[in-house]
């Protein structure tokens, strides 16, 4: 990996990540935003870190899982430190760099890219399913008819996709049937070649497994945004959590559809405006609740990669075998 293209790509990023959160603050309103901050409760913020830590753990078991059922002879100290690398890999566009985490395991054990990289995409996959079923089950809340009329057609189109992966036979027909839509055609190949050599994990009890795990981890991460509502002054109360479960969920799904890096732009402004539009929040009040929960989740992930690339930078450049014991 050229680590120097990987600076550039990273200072890129905090360009961005400055011109995103400027927008914010002048959405807030720069005077009211330092006040609500200022007046904000940060006795909530260790819980809300403690939760997003407990988030990460659960993701790095299931990372872990996974390359246990692709027997890849990996010890979970060095898929841990491979994970922990990846999150700086979060900055590039559209998340392509986790990809990475395909070479590292390489680099350590010398299973072929071509075998993990189902692993990612399949990881991918799963945890995007269990995002849009825990937006649509908190929607569901909300007194809003359209809105929870699209959280049921949200959940039903997951449902669908679920049963489509696992016959096969329907599967490769709705594949086939990408071939001749516009846009979808460019990609449908590369989707074909994914569902062949992804089969195995996402049989039904892995995918089960999978999806209920990405449900756990991201239900805790909406937590913590749910804590920070607390310290908002939001009511608290069953249908306050569940909407603020599926407001952090929401705006994840649109942060990886937009692939800016780590989502910049999407998941922000995503937050704001469902925050206002759903729990009452101010403008200020929602960008300070968006540039709060950033902070415990994309860019404490990126501290976390910074130090994890400063321990072990060989993970991206030669095979850990060659490297002496701990």
């Amino acid at each position: 990996m050229d680590r120097k293209r990987l600076g550039i790509q990273f200072l890129w990023s905090l360009l961005l990540a400055l011109i995103v959160y400027m927008a914010l603050i002048l959405y807030g309103d720069w005077r009211q935003l330092s006040a609500k901050l200022a007046a904000f409760p940060w006795i909530w913020l260790p819980p809300a870190l403690g939760l997003t830590l407990v988030n990460f753990g659960v993701r790095l078991l299931k990372w872990h899982w996974y390359l246990r059922l692709i027997n890849a002879p990996i010890r979970f100290g060095q898929s841990a430190r491979i994970y922990g690398v990846s999150f700086l890999m979060t900055m590039t566009p559209g998340k392509v760099g986790e990809f990475l985490r395909a070479f590292m395991v390489r680099n350590v054990c010398g299973v072929p890219v071509s075998v993990v990289a189902p692993v990612v995409l399949a990881e991918r996959m799963t945890d995007g399913l269990a995002m849009i079923l825990l937006a649509g089950i908190g929607l569901l809340v909300v007194d809003d008819a359209a809105i929870r009329a699209a959280a049921i057609l949200a959940l039903t189109g997951i449902v669908a996709i679920i049963v489509c992966i696992q016959i096969r036979p329907l599967a490769k027909a709705c594949l086939s049937i990408g071939h001749r839509i516009p846009f979808v055609n460019r990609f449908a190949d590369k989707l074909a070649a994914f569902y062949e050599s992804s089969y195995h994990i996402l049989k039904p009890k892995y995918l089960l497994i999978s999806v209920l795990v990405g449900l756990v981890s991201w239900a805790i991460q909406g937590l913590a945004f749910y804590l920070l509502m607390l310290g908002f002054e939001v009511a608290a109360g069953f249908d306050t959590m569940l909407a603020s479960v599926s407001i952090f969920n929401i705006s994840a799904v649109v942060g990886a559809v937009v692939a800016t890096p780590g989502g910049l732009g999407g998941v922000e402004g995503s937050l704001a405006a469902l925050s206002s539009q759903i729990l009452m929040l101010t403008r200020s009040e929602a960008a300070a609740a968006a540039l709060l929960i950033r902070f415990l989740t994309l860019w404490f992930a990126v501290a976390i990669g910074l130090v994890c690339l400063a321990l072990w930078p060989y993970l991206l450049t030669s095979r850990e075998s060659e490297k002496p014991a701990n």
